[in-house]
């Protein structure tokens, strides 16, 4: 296998770490289908696209109907979501331990730390080396000649 140049693959840790940290902003159709999931209605606002991924996938649950849960959220005007009215920011709730969170935005940080290492750690070798041969060409013009 060819190893790839270190920029290069600075390059993708960069870009991997900016759509994970993207990612964990964003709503999903996860989220509606979680909703439904913890009580078999759907009480938090979700955007109007969430909704309709969500209503591409297939659940089953032992609370009911949930295409009839996404039915009732999308008549009601205070769960979804639009530009002119979007959600409310609300911290999640959360019944486990906050480390999943706390993943989801070191993972991304660590990523970009890795690649600023590396682009930074490839310059200085650069530099470097570069010093070196500047050297020895000034030496070998100092020496006298025989």
């Amino acid at each position: 296998m060819v190893p790839l140049p270190r920029r290069l693959a600075a390059l993708l840790i960069a870009l991997i770490a900016t759509v994970s940290i993207t990612g964990t902003a964003l709503g999903s159709p996860r989220d509606v289908i979680n909703d439904f999931l913890d009580s078999g209605t759907i009480d938090v606002c979700h955007v109007k696209g969430d909704y309709d991924r969500a209503r591409k996938e297939d659940v089953q649950s032992t609370y009911g109907d949930f295409q009839g849960a996404l039915d009732d959220a999308l008549a009601n005007p205070t769960l979804v979501g639009t530009d002119a009215s979007p959600c409310p920011v609300t911290p999640p709730e959360s019944d486990d331990d906050g480390i999943g969170g706390a993943a989801l935005v070191a993972i991304p940080i660590g990523l970009g730390i890795v690649a600023l290492a590396l682009v930074l750690g490839a310059r200085r070798r650069h530099a470097d080396d570069g010093d070196d041969a500047d050297n020895e060409d000034a030496a070998a013009d100092s020496d006298p000649p025989a």
